[in-house]
This record gives C-alpha cells, sequence and structure tokens, in this order.
C-alpha cells in the first residue's frame, strides 16, 4: 500500500511542478525511486513522497537549476549555516550526518575525507534520497509525524527546543541574513530572532509558498492534511536534556496549533487555501 501511496503522488505532483524545471523533475524521480526502494525493505514507513519533496523545495530550490551542482557540495559561506556546515545535495544533508549517521548503511567510510565523501555523494542521487528517507523517518519516530518537532529535527532542534532560534514570527526568514550593506553578523539575538522552520515546511512562506499541506492536497489527501493540522494541535512542549543530549517531552501542551489566517502564502491556489483554512477550523474545534 505504501509503494501505490508513492506513484500516487509522483502520478499527481509530477503533473504540476513545470515551474520547478528538470532539476526538479529529476529531484522527484529520484526521491520516488528511494522510496519505493525502501518501503519494499519495509523501512522508512513514516515518509511519503511529499515530505521528501517539501524538504528539497525548502533545503535546496536554488540548485534545481543548476545541474553540475544538484547533487554535489554546497559551503556553508552559501548557504549562510549559523555554524559553518558543509552540506551536499538538494536536500542539504550534512557532511557529519553523512559520514557518522546516514551514510554508513550505503557504503559511506567514516574515515572518508569531505572530497571523497562528495564525489560518492554526487556519484550516487539515489543514495542521498535514501539517507534523506531515513532521516526523516527517524525523526518522525521520535517526534511524531509531521509534528512541530518531527519537522524541525531537520533544522537545529537543539537550538529551538533551547530557545536559542525561531522566536520571532514564525515566517520571518530561518536564517540570520545579510544586512542592507551586505555584512553578515551572525549574533545570539539575531538567531533568536528568526522564524520557524518547522512551520514554513508545513505551510510555505514567501520565498516558497508551497509547503506539505499543499503537496498534500495536490495528491488528493484530505485525511493526511486533518492528521498533520491534528498533530500540530495536540502536540506537547518538548525540552532539551543536556545531560542525555536529547529532546524530551513534557505533559505542556505545545500551544503550536495552526490557525486558519496562518494560511497566508498560497493565495494563487485559492481552492486549497480555503480548503485548508476551513479543515484549520475544524480541527482547532476539536473535529
Amino acid at each position: 500500500m505504501t509503494q501505490d501511496n508513492t506513484q500516487s503522488q509522483f502520478s499527481a505532483i509530477s503533473r504540476t511542478i513545470g515551474e520547478y524545471g528538470p532539476g526538479g523533475m529529476a529531484v522527484l524521480e529520484t526521491a520516488r525511486d528511494a522510496l519505493l526502494k525502501s518501503h519494499a525493505a519495509g523501512k522508512a514507513p513514516l515518509v511519503e513522497l511529499a515530505d521528501l519533496w517539501a524538504e528539497s523545495l525548502q533545503e535546496g530550490r536554488g540548485l534545481f537549476d543548476k545541474p553540475d551542482r544538484l547533487w554535489g557540495v554546497t559551503p556553508a559561506a552559501e548557504t549562510l549555516d549559523m555554524i559553518g556546515q558543509t552540506t551536499v545535495g538538494p536536500w542539504q544533508l550534512t557532511d557529519w550526518n553523512i559520514r557518522d549517521h546516514y551514510g554508513p548503511p550505503y557504503g559511506v567510510k567514516k574515515e572518508w575525507t569531505t572530497r571523497e565523501l562528495v564525489q560518492f555523494c554526487r556519484g550516487n542521487p539515489g543514495i542521498q534520497a535514501l539517507m534523506i528517507s531515513d532521516y526523516i523517518q527517524e525523526a518522525y519516530a521520535l517526534l511524531g509525524r509531521r509534528s512541530p518537532g518531527g519537522i524541525q529535527k531537520y533544522f537545529w532542534l537543539e537550538a529551538w527546543l533551547k530557545g536559542d532560534i525561531g522566536l520571532g514570527a514564525w515566517d520571518e526568514p530561518v536564517l540570520v541574513l545579510p544586512d542592507e550593506t551586505g555584512k553578515w553578523e551572525v549574533t545570539p539575538e539575531k538567531m533568536k530572532r528568526t522564524g520557524f522552520y518547522a512551520k514554513q515546511i508545513v505551510l510555505g512562506h514567501r520565498g516558497n509558498p508551497h509547503g506539505l499541506l499543499y503537496w498534500l492536497w495536490v495528491a488528493g489527501d484530505a485525511e493526511g492534511i486533518i492528521r498533520t493540522l491534528a498533530a500540530w494541535r495536540d502536540a506537547r512542549r518538548w525540552v532539551w536534556d543536556e545531560g542525555g543530549k536529547k529532546p524530551v517531552e513534557t505533559a505542556e501542551p505545545g500551544g503550536m496549533a495552526i490557525a486558519p489566517e496562518d494560511v497566508k502564502f498560497c493565495d494563487c491556489h485559492p481552492k486549497f487555501r480555503d480548503m485548508v483554512r476551513d479543515l484549520a477550523r475544524k480541527v482547532l474545534a476539536g473535529g
């Protein structure tokens, strides 16, 4: 059934992504093939094609039109990574995550140099998609499928739980951007004023109005939209356990329910906007 769902989502999504060019289609096809392989092996049961596609738009949209760089390395100076990480491919997997966690099952050696690692990844786009499928599966299994924490884990969960990032308006940029003079200075205060990554993945933002809920709508998955809205409504507050170096769930309400007015970046698709606003009202009312 999971494989049938992947094929169904691919059919629906692929008909609507002309604006993302050949690079976008290559990413979607690679994600589809990887998920079919994972699901056939009984892996990544919580991950769907819409999850991989939504993350690729957030992380790698700027690479879609650069075929020579799409599956290769992006230095921290270009991504404006706040802690200087080097990333690879359209899902922007960090080199250390690939080397130490998600790459070894697919042939990555821990002793590789960054050059060797990047060369391997560039030649194996499908493995990049398999690794990100494993990453998202792990996050959803630990923190809740498509929940605030489950999605935020992709973007520095520890700092978010500590209140070091993501305390600005939810739709503000999630990165510290250069000022009007081009100077880039990352300070603790600027980091705190950044936006909420997980909510932007779900709802889209100014730079990308097509969030996860939009792609579930494209795929005809109203139930998936409702379950996601309910996950945000019912989410508990998590804290960071410094001693154990892990997130811990509390009994306190998370206070992160998605309101109808939050659905505001997809006016080009009024049917989607109106449907999700209506569903948000019903979910908030306990439906």
